[in-house]
C-alpha cells in the first residue's frame, strides 16, 4: 500500500513539472504561434449564416443576351482569323510530303522518279533471254 501511495506521489509531481516545462514552452514560442493557434481553433473565420442572399431580379435574361452577343462576337472572331481556313492541300500531296521528308531525315536515297514504269518493263524485256541449260 505505501508502494502505491508512494508512486501516485511521484507521478503527481512528474506531472507538475511537466506542466511547468509546458508553460515556459508556450512562453517562448515565436510570435506566429498564437496565429497558428487560432487558425487551428477557427477563431476569425465568418459564419457560413452570414452568407449573402441572391438577388431575385430580372438581370439574369439581360446577362443571358450579353452573354449570347459576346459569344457570337467570338465566332465571329473565330471564323475570321487566317488559321481557321481549311488546308489547301489534298491529303495525298500532304502524305507524298510526309514521305519525302523522312526520307531527308532518315538519310535515304530519292524516291526513284527518273524512269517509267515502261521504260523499267522494256529493259526487263532486253534481258529476258533464253539461256541454254545442261
Amino acid at each position: 500500500m505505501r508502494a502505491a501511495i508512494f508512486v501516485t506521489i511521484a507521478a503527481l509531481a512528474g506531472c507538475s513539472s511537466s506542466l511547468d516545462r509546458v508553460r515556459d514552452m508556450r512562453a517562448q514560442a515565436p510570435d506566429w504561434y498564437e496565429a497558428r493557434k487560432t487558425e487551428f481553433r477557427g477563431v476569425g473565420y465568418p459564419s457560413i449564416f452570414s452568407v449573402p442572399v441572391p438577388s431575385t431580379s430580372n438581370d439574369t435574361l439581360r446577362k443571358l443576351e450579353l452573354s449570347e452577343a459576346e459569344t457570337l462576337a467570338a465566332l465571329e472572331l473565330f471564323n475570321n482569323d487566317p488559321r481557321a481556313e481549311l488546308p489547301t492541300e489534298s491529303a495525298d500531296e500532304i502524305m507524298a510530303w510526309a514521305i519525302d521528308l523522312r526520307r531527308a531525315v532518315e538519310g535515304r536515297l530519292p524516291a526513284p522518279d527518273f524512269m517509267t514504269d515502261a521504260e523499267v518493263e522494256e529493259i526487263k524485256a532486253r534481258f529476258n533471254v533464253p539461256r541454254a541449260r545442261l
